[in-house]
């Protein structure tokens, strides 16, 4: 994505970071990942969510597109997070080597989609969840409505061993976002 990568990627991260906190608090609450878990963040955008997430568990893994995002990130973690230029389709993890997943605003933007859909559930152990919150603008722009979105991510998920499919809607942003959460089948 060019809009990422380009001259206003930095101007754009930094707009990112004041509207994704409460987002990202609000995901990371809902995985309520164990001090001792290993979480991915996939599409970190300005690492709002890697900052909330690194004194929370043992380890993070961010992994977003953006070679500017990655660069800002870099420079600015703690020890024990680590971020790649990669996107979801192509994670550098061992299967079942994390606990919990989370992407903010970022979901939509997977492609292809079932790919990266298949590499989310080939890296989540057994009854690690995949917690995603996406402006419902975004759902409807990729899809045309919320609800079809959120039947083809189902879908999606489920021939892939991402059970449990849930979603409703998120707080922040009065609302505006929608929550979608799958659990590793056992």
């Amino acid at each position: 994505m060019q809009l990422f990568d380009g001259p206003a990627a930095r101007l754009i991260a930094k707009a990112m970071a004041r509207g994704n906190r409460e987002a990202e608090a609000e995901a990371i609450a809902e995985l309520d990942p164990a001090p001792d878990a290993t979480v991915l963040a996939i599409g970190f955008g300005p690492g709002v969510g890697l900052k909330l997430l690194a004194p929370r568990v043992s380890r993070v893994v961010g992994v977003d597109p953006s070679r500017v995002m990655v660069s800002e990130r870099r420079t600015r973690n703690a020890s024990n997070v680590a971020v790649h230029c990669t996107a979801a389709d192509a994670l550098p993890l061992e299967d079942a080597g994390v606990d919990g997943v989370i992407a903010v605003n970022s979901m939509q933007l997977w492609e292809p989609f079932d790919a990266s859909v298949a590499e989310v559930a080939r890296v989540l152990r057994p009854g690690g969840r995949l917690v995603t919150l996406t402006h419902d603008w975004a759902m409807e722009h990729h899809e045309g409505s919320v609800d079809r979105w959120l039947d083809r991510a189902q879908r999606v998920c489920e021939q892939h061993g991402l059970a449990d499919c849930r979603s409703w809607r998120g707080q922040s942003e009065h609302g505006k976002e929608v929550f979608f959460v799958a659990t590793r089948r056992t």
